[in-house]
Parts: C-alpha cells; structure tokens; sequence
C-alpha cells in the first residue's frame, strides 16, 4: 500500500518535471517568427498546367466560380485512351446557378488572354464512369481494364462570353485536348479532341 502511493507521487513529480520542459522549449520559440508551409510544392504532381500571375503554385487554384442561367452539355467520350467530342447541347436553368466544384481525375479548364497574361476563367472537373487512377504499366502482355474500356459522360459547362481556349485535361497524366470554343450546337467533326500540338493523342 505503501510503495503503491511512493509511485504516484513520483509519477507525479516527473510529470510535473516534463511540463515545466515543454512550457520552457515552446517559451524559447516564442520570439522567433511565425512561418507557412507551402504544402502545394509537396503536393503537386507536376502537370503543365497554365500558372496565373502572382501564383507561387504550378497548379492555378479553382477561380470564383461562375454563375450563369445558360449552360453547356459537353458530350464526352473515353475510347481506349482516346477522348472523343460526340455533340454539344446546351440547356436553361430556372434561374442563374453557380458553378459546383466537385472532385475529379478530369476537368474542363477555360483560359483567356496570352502568354504571361493567361488567366484561369472556369474549372469544371468529373470523372468518366468505371475509369480510375492510371494503371501501371506491366509489360506489353498484361490485361488492362483502361485500354479497353469505353465509356462517356455528359459534362455541363457554364455558358460565358468570356474566355479564348477551352481544354480538357487528364490531371492524373497531364494529357491535355483541345476543344472547340466558343461552344456550338450540334455534333462535331468525327475526329477525336485534339491535343495542343493539333493532332489526336
């Protein structure tokens, strides 16, 4: 009984000792000045994505988003690696809504403006059903679901007189495909979307 109350005052006393350490480590840092961590450098996957000015990150954060009553129905297809634009419809609302900002492998990204002045106007992002991170690559003999999968999605997009080039983007990959912009009703040409260097990838 005895040596059970001996041990609990010292438990006691050493951590008594151990708090009087800490409040004087942290009292030692108390004069030194605050910093952040820039935790997008960590995160970045290090796609070519357009960076806006003034933006110490590679990747543009999503803009304010836009908030318009006319919106656009991009008709998307993924065939073995390949996006397809099978039509553009586009459709009212009952009333002005704001663009939503969900998760996504892909998105739709609107730019304006030139070469040092380009700006991010909207991001859409979505995934393309059954289709998930990038299969690693096993050999030129190995079963890929990807490379068979075909599968599409519609992807509604703000209707705005702003912005000079629309693209897709595979933000996983960093493949990127250009599409048609300002939008237009009605199915496109019959060729895949096409990449920045203007032929299909």
């Amino acid at each position: 009984m005895h040596r059970l109350a001996f041990l609990s005052r010292a438990s006691l006393v050493a951590a008594a000792s151990v708090a009087l350490a800490i409040f004087a480590s942290l009292a030692s840092f108390a004069g030194e000045p605050r910093r952040t961590i820039d935790v997008s450098r960590a995160l970045d996957a290090g796609l070519p994505v357009v960076t806006p000015i003034g933006d110490p990150s590679r990747t543009p954060p999503d803009p304010e988003p836009l908030v318009e009553r006319r919106q656009w129905i991009f008709d998307l297809r993924w065939d073995r690696g390949d996006v397809w634009l099978l039509g553009t419809a586009s459709r009212d609302l009952d009333a002005p809504q704001p663009t939503p900002r969900v998760m996504g492998r892909f998105a739709l990204e609107l730019f304006e403006g030139e070469g040092a002045l380009v700006t991010l106007v909207e991001r859409v992002r979505f995934d393309f059903p059954m289709l998930g991170a990038p299969e690693p690559d096993a050999g030129p003999g190995a079963i890929s679901f990807q490379r068979q999968l075909r599968t599409r999605i519609g992807v509604v997009f703000p209707s705005t007189k702003r912005g000079t080039r629309l693209e897709l983007v595979d933000r996983a990959t960093g493949r990127r495909w250009s599409l048609p912009w300002p939008a237009a009703e009605g199915p496109p040409a019959p060729t895949p979307a096409q990449g920045d260097a203007g032929s299909p990838r």
